[in-house]
């Protein structure tokens, strides 16, 4: 298998890692200056999780030959981390959970196609290594 072009899905995945640990040194100190209120609230962090769906999608896009599907995943990742980047000034009410249960649906499917990808291309090899 081969990578097509990964220089764009390298930044944004880079970026996406920055946001997402920029986000968990937000909650480390939040954690730090409410230790009261650490055990009483149960924050939802999605910055993880998040990070390892863009990172799947990220390698779906390296796999992609070019073409319009290639230019249609690149437009998805921007949209998703700037979506992320940008959820506390959108002023729509569950935006941020939006983009996740999007991005989580894009990386499910992203990994059915990476693994068919992967299968196809054992197969090829094996049948090449019968002749």
């Amino acid at each position: 298998m081969k990578l097509h072009q990964p220089f764009f899905s390298t930044i944004v995945i880079i970026c996406q890692l920055i946001i997402s640990l920029k986000d968990y040194y937000k909650l480390q100190e939040w954690k730090k200056a409410n230790p009261g209120l650490d055990a009483l609230i149960n924050k939802i962090v999605h910055y993880d999780t998040l990070f390892l769906f863009v990172l799947i999608i990220g390698v779906l896009e390296m796999l992609t030959k070019p073409s319009w599907f290639k230019n249609l995943i690149r437009i998805f990742l921007v949209c998703i981390v700037l979506g992320h980047y940008f959820s506390g000034v959108i002023p729509i009410e569950g935006f941020k959970f939006g983009i996740y249960n999007t991005a989580c649906f894009s990386a499910v499917v992203a990994f059915v196609l990476i693994l068919i990808r992967i299968g196809k291309y054992s197969l090829n090899k094996r049948a090449n290594q019968k002749l």
